[in-house]
């Protein structure tokens, strides 16, 4: 009993907790269906070089032969015979040529999956962070919208309180309270969007999530290393994983044009085989005169296997192999400058998303320095309330804005590392850092119709 105490206890303990981005990225790593499935996939293309090798190996077959054999021929008679044994076969390629381009396509199958792999796991640790700033930056705007809402109550009252006094009008209450019901409104559409959130990043870590770390107070996002955009593109245009595996795609069609160029070339083998057994078996059934004798044959050479006329069925895989290829080259500078864009807006979005941050950090301040000054106003009678209303709004959407600036800012760098096919477990690692476990990271969701 008292044991199962204890795990309920640390169950409701692990549940007020709030996620970091660490543990997380760990329990996506482990449970993700897509990271699963690409590992699957992986364990299926690395085969393909042991298959491959397999055409240039020995094959040894063994064949049990056991028949009944009659003969009749018009005018004698001839009593039935038996014929048994083993044969016993050895076939070794000399010179295949399509087996050892088959094998040789087989090794780059296996490159082409370890790159394969490697992006999937690349993509899962971007999933999980785009999902965890995701749900982190539902999460600002829910407690933000909580804030607003309470400081336009706070209006509310104060205008309701000066109506009664006769220092306000109506239209200063009424302002006030389409006000205080729009604020309502947005906490409630951030709740929805939280549990939105949420579930999206359960689906990839596989295990609730109830809260996330917040951000450390008054963290830098630290600037692009190398500054310039050039070093990123050439390093996504020669690094990138998705570059990587065209560039062995087109080796492996190449490879594949070789192959049906084999249609043409000689092969050749060592070929054996061992028949023991009955008279008849090992005479090929031509001694009727069977008897109880038992032997063995065998033989040993050397097979030349030379093509002459294939219904031009050479010439035809020749001309598709070499359509294949030329689509392979065209991929691989499709997906070359993809990854070159995808470096550039990566790299335009940290860049621009750093000096966005610097503008709002400013915008927030002079927006609470507007509303102080507009409560002031207020209250001694040269502001309206509208304008109150109005500066409010506007430290909202401010604190909304540079909330978000940071979060996108930070994702658009791990895309840029992606990009390059530098984003590692270090990485996230070092961006937990900038996470702090703190008060705001771990408080409580509060229901939007619930009173403060």
């Amino acid at each position: 009993m008292r044991r199962v105490l204890i795990m309920v206890l640390v169950c409701v303990f692990n549940a007020g907790r709030a996620a970091d981005l660490t543990s997380l990225t760990d329990s996506a790593l482990a449970n993700d269906a897509k990271l699963k499935s690409a590992e699957a996939t992986w364990h299926a293309e690395i085969e393909k070089e042991p298959q491959g090798r397999a055409g240039l190996l020995p094959r040894v077959t063994l064949q049990q032969s056991n028949y009944r054999n009659g003969v009749r021929v018009p005018g004698m008679s001839y009593p039935g015979y038996s014929t048994n044994g083993f044969t016993l076969s050895l076939t070794q390629p000399v010179f295949r040529w399509d087996a050892w381009e088959t094998y040789q396509q087989g090794k780059l199958s296996v490159i082409e999956a370890n790159l394969a792999l490697a992006q999937a796991k690349q993509d899962l640790l971007l999933r999980v962070s785009q999902a965890y700033f995701a749900a982190l930056g539902a999460q600002d705007d829910v407690e933000l919208s909580r804030k607003h809402r309470k400081a336009v109550a706070e209006q509310l009252a104060l205008a309701t309180r000066r109506f009664s006094l006769g220092d306000a009008t109506v239209v200063d209450v009424n302002e006030a309270q389409a006000g205080f019901d729009s604020a309502q409104a947005d906490e409630i559409a951030a709740h929805s969007q939280l549990d939105e959130k949420y579930a999206a990043l359960q689906k990839i870590v596989g295990s609730p999530v109830t809260r996330v770390d917040g951000m450390r107070d008054g963290f830098n996002i630290p600037p692009v290393d190398p500054p310039d955009a050039d070093p990123w593109i050439d390093a996504a245009a020669d690094a990138n994983y998705h570059v990587r595996q065209r560039q062995v795609a087109l080796e492996i069609a190449e490879r594949e044009r070789s192959k049906a160029r084999a249609g043409d070339y000689p092969s050749i083998s060592l070929v054996g085989n061992v028949n023991h057994g009955n008279a008849a078996y090992v005479n090929g059934q031509s001694n009727f005169n069977t008897g109880g004798n038992r032997g063995t044959s065998s033989a040993l050479g050397i097979q030349i296997t030379i093509p002459l006329i294939d219904g031009l069925m050479t010439r035809s895989r020749v001309r598709e192999a070499a359509a294949l290829r030329e689509k392979a080259e065209h991929d691989l500078d499709d997906a070359r400058r993809s990854a070159e864009l995808e470096a550039h807006e990566a790299w335009l979005g940290v860049t621009r998303g750093l000096a966005k941050i610097d503008a709002l950090k400013t915008a927030v301040k002079s927006a609470a320095i507007a509303l102080r000054s507009n409560q002031t106003g207020y209250r001694v009678g040269v502001r309206v309330n509208a304008d109150v209303l109005s500066a409010q709004d506007k430290l909202y959407s401010a604190r909304r804005d540079l909330a978000k600036a940071r979060q996108e800012t930070l994702v658009q760098g791990l895309r840029l590392k992606a990009s390059a096919a530098r984003l590692e477990r270090t990485d996230i690692e070092s961006l937990n850092a900038l996470l702090a476990s703190n008060s705001d990271a771990e408080r409580p969701v509060q229901n939007s119709n619930a009173g403060e």
